[in-house]
């Protein structure tokens, strides 16, 4: 994890003092976990949440006032951003916009101070926008978690490997799991979309009562929603590492598909007053690149075949 010097009211981190303002604001009431807090943790798991985010644009969710306020949705970069964070101009249906970047340790400090709770990051990297260097499975129930999202993202694993794609897990913070495969960079969006949906086919085939892929909860009828449609050019996906909007202060974290072996596992179960214990085997679930990436094209073939 990131090497920090905190004071009560700075975080020293990559060369750069950042202010810790209102550091006593409690962020999340439950817990008694205030803003400072927060930001220390941030900067602890700023190498994790740097990783892996390298060269993608982020989405921030911000709760200035705490998670039990509302909170707002944050893509452009603001004019008081300092000049030290790496920011891209990507397209949009609406025009051109500037985003920070992840990659930098730091700027999730700095960020977590402007009452940043949540970091999202794109599926794709800011020099190749449209040519998504990842897929990602969103396994969703339709209330809370249950362990057949469990038993649905390990089946969804037994496919991968089947088809010969390497594939990672991490936990959302929230109430499932997300599935990822790093891929080549060959296909668009609509691709790379397209091709989930015949995956997500497959597993549906084996399980049609618990699984589904209709967005409306009104037509899920109770089962999981494996959800890919974020692959799609400007949508996000919550950064590993990333703290969550939740009563607990629940964290986003890669897993080791081992982990989900034992029933016992659930996606909020790592939190900020936790995490000491989890660190080291959050630091080791993934490689420190999520690889190899592989092309796409001939599970597409098999799976059409």
């Amino acid at each position: 994890m990131t090497t920090a010097q905190a004071g009560a009211d700075t975080i020293r981190i990559g060369g750069h003092d950042i202010k810790v303002g209102h550091g006593d604001r409690l962020y999340y009431p439950d817990a008694g976990i205030t803003k400072r807090e927060v930001m220390r943790y941030v900067a602890q798991a700023g190498d994790g949440l740097a990783r892996y985010t390298s060269d993608r644009a982020l989405a921030l969710r911000r709760y200035p006032r705490g998670i039990d306020q509302k909170g707002f949705f944050q893509k452009r970069v603001g004019g008081y951003f300092p000049d030290w964070i790496e920011t891209a101009i990507l397209p949009t249906g609406k025009g051109p916009l500037e985003y920070a970047v992840g990659g930098d340790a730091a700027t999730f400090v700095w960020l977590a101070g402007l009452g940043t709770i949540e970091f999202h990051a794109m599926l794709s990297r800011v020099d190749k926008p449209y040519l998504p260097d990842q897929i990602i499975f969103d396994l969703d129930p339709p209330v809370d978690y249950t362990d057949e999202v469990r038993q649905a993202a390990l089946g969804l694993r037994a496919i991968c490997d089947d088809l010969g794609l390497v594939s990672f897990v991490k936990s959302t913070g929230s109430r499932g799991f997300h599935i990822i495969l790093p891929i080549e960079r060959e296909h668009d969006f609509d691709g790379t979309r397209a091709f989930a949906k015949l995956v997500a086919g497959r597993l549906m085939q084996a399980q049609p009562d618990r699984l589904t892929l209709d967005m409306k909860k009104a037509a899920r009828d109770g089962r999981i929603l494996v959800d890919v449609w974020r692959n799609g050019y400007g949508q996000t996906a919550v950064a590993p590492f990333s703290l969550r909007a939740r009563p607990g202060a629940p964290i986003a974290v890669p897993l080791r598909w081992q982990d989900l072996e034992s029933p016992e596992i659930h996606p909020r179960g790592v939190t900020l007053r936790n995490f000491d214990a989890h660190a080291a085997d959050c630091a080791r679930a993934w490689p420190e690149t999520l690889g190899p990436a592989r092309s796409i094209t001939p599970a597409w073939q098999a799976l059409k075949g």
